[in-house]
């Protein structure tokens, strides 16, 4: 009995032994954990607290645009290629299309591409020299008649008043056919315009001799052949 006894105290000394052991062995495994867990804590705190130190909150950012951009000649600039509010304006005033010839007017008509009319034929003649002399004057009643020379639709002599006397002017042929106009600008006193048209050749030589009758705007036309 007493050996029963002796046997069961053992037992139960080394069962609590054991529990003892295994207590210690899970506190130590506990506390292990507790460590890593407060570490890793304590270094995300550290890497937080490094990242916020990048940034300087007494920085002030400087948003003023008008500091860094210079806007007064970007202003200047769009002002000088705002279209031009004339309607009006001819075409080469533009620096892009400098090389476009403006549009030609005539009694509020654009004549850009309208040819010279024709009105009253003084026939064709030949020229063996390459200058003409051209004389012309009122034949009839001198009442302020006016005219305008063309040569080759091109004005040479503008606001001629025709007198008594012989109004003057030479012209230098090109080689071929040469087209010279005598256009009435208006009908003096009493219309027509009327003249009388004389043509020599450099040699003297009279080649030419004609006598017109016009309306207002309206065109004799001379022609000469220049070899």
């Amino acid at each position: 009995m007493k050996i029963s006894l002796k046997i069961f105290f053992n037992l139960l000394l080394i069962g609590s032994l054991s529990n003892a052991v295994f207590s210690q062995t899970d506190t130590t495994k506990i506390k292990k954990i507790d460590t890593e867990i407060n570490t890793t804590q304590s270094t995300n705190q550290l890497k937080a607290v490094s990242k916020k130190n990048l940034i300087n909150p007494s920085t002030q950012l400087d948003l003023n645009i008008n500091k860094q951009l210079n806007t007064a000649a970007i202003n200047k600039k769009l002002n000088e290629t705002k279209p031009n509010s004339n309607s009006n304006f001819l075409l080469e005033t533009l620096p892009e299309d400098s090389d476009i010839i403006g549009k030609k007017y005539w009694n509020n008509k654009d004549v850009t591409h309208t040819k010279l009319k024709s009105n009253y034929s003084l026939g064709t003649v030949k020229s063996t020299t390459k200058t003409v002399k051209v004389e012309c004057r009122d034949y009839s009643y001198v009442d302020g008649d006016r005219i305008r020379i063309f040569v080759n639709e091109q004005v040479v002599s503008d606001n001629i008043g025709l007198k008594g006397n012989y109004y003057v002017y030479y012209i230098t042929l090109e080689k071929g056919y040469n087209r010279i106009d005598f256009q009435a600008i208006n009908q003096g006193l009493s219309g027509p315009n009327t003249a009388e048209l004389n043509l020599y050749d450099a040699n003297g030589n009279l080649i030419s001799s004609k006598e017109w009758a016009l309306g207002t705007g309206q065109n004799a036309t001379l022609g000469v052949l220049h070899y």
